[in-house]
């Protein structure tokens, strides 16, 4: 018995000395990333404090900010805390409080939720690249002031790196937003004629996208572009309407895309008033294009597909012009 005791007694050290030479990695580790987010522009927090022991490395960031180097896009709480086990330490678990807040356009919103946390696993390399992330929420609500703006009851976010695409920097994208509320001004500013309720049920979205560089730990301060984008399914159910696409985009240096998604529902009439209500139809173009998507219809059993198409820097929905295509992002 006075053997095992000890032998008890001695892996309860070795296993305190392997914690206590983790701790002081991960402090070192996190002064060192701390330092260089102040010193490239895109992150801060007043202090930083860990606990845990014996089975855990619990982070704790007191006031942290993330911005990018711009200032356009910011986010800061009270605290955020991240959470591994102190033999995956690799693998990460991050809450934040119920109260947040967002900078968007210059100014700064509130983000209240009920449930808000994250995770990620990177790999064991130097640059620690990301090889999976979730992010779930609920009960999300972004207010200005006294001013509701957008409230979402559920949000199911995911990445991980391809497991089909064979290119470098590819990663398998998810998303489901469920009950989004867009403000109902907003909203009859933007399209005064539309009879679409102010919920969005469902916002559905799975694509894989090809980044300029890999998701790694230099990835804040030089955000990788998006060359290439694989949509495999997104569904859209607003006010009993349902809208599906897919299809594939590349996008060159200049940030133009090129491609084709293609467009799917019967309720295309519903979606084609809606578009022309957001000015992204002419009015005199609709009496061609309903004329097209009718017979179209008929000879498709009811639901209409018709591709957005992107080429040499312009755009058309089936064989109608509609005008110069969006730029998403020109390379640097």
């Amino acid at each position: 018995m006075r053997r095992l005791i000890g032998l008890v007694v001695v892996l309860a050290l070795l296993y305190g000395g392997y914690w206590a030479v983790g701790a002081q990695a991960v402090r070192r580790g996190a002064a060192a990333a701390l330092e260089q987010a102040r010193a490239e522009g895109w992150g801060s927090a007043e202090a930083v404090t860990l606990a845990g022991f014996p089975s855990r490395f619990d982070l704790t960031l007191h006031a942290p900010e993330v911005r990018d180097p711009q200032g356009s896009l910011a986010w800061r709480a009270d605290l955020a805390q991240v959470f591994a086990l102190s033999y995956r330490p690799q693998e990460l678990i991050v809450f934040t409080p119920t109260t947040q807040q967002l900078r968007l356009g210059g100014q700064w919103f509130d983000l209240t939720n009920s449930d808000l946390r994250a995770s990620a696993a990177v790999g064991l390399a130097a640059s620690l690249p990301l090889s999976r992330g979730t992010l779930v929420g609920k009960d999300l609500a972004l207010a200005h002031g006294t001013t509701p703006v957008l409230a979402a009851s559920e949000l199911r976010a995911a990445i991980r790196q391809a497991q089909t695409d064979p290119a470098p920097n590819a990663y398998d994208l998810g998303l489901d937003l469920l009950q989004l509320d867009l403000p109902r001004h907003w909203l009859a500013q933007i399209a005064p004629q539309t009879d679409l309720p102010a919920r969005i049920e469902r916002l559905h979205v799975d694509a894989t996208a090809t980044l300029s560089a890999p998701l790694d730990r230099t990835a804040p301060a030089a955000p990788p572009q998006i060359e290439a984008l694989s949509l495999h399914a997104a569904e859209l159910d607003w006010g009993g309407r349902q809208l599906r696409a897919d299809g594939t985009l590349s996008i060159g240096p200049t940030g133009q895309p090129e491609g084709t998604i293609t467009f799917r529902s019967k309720d295309w009439q519903s979606w084609l008033a809606l578009a022309e209500d957001l000015g992204l139809i002419a009015a005199k173009q609709m009496p061609m294009l309903t004329g097209l998507g009718t017979y179209m219809a008929q000879a498709q059993g009811g639901e209409l597909a018709v591709p957005l198409a992107f080429q040499n820097g312009r755009m058309s929905l089936g064989p109608v012009p509609l005008g110069p295509a969006p730029v998403l992002g020109q390379r640097q």
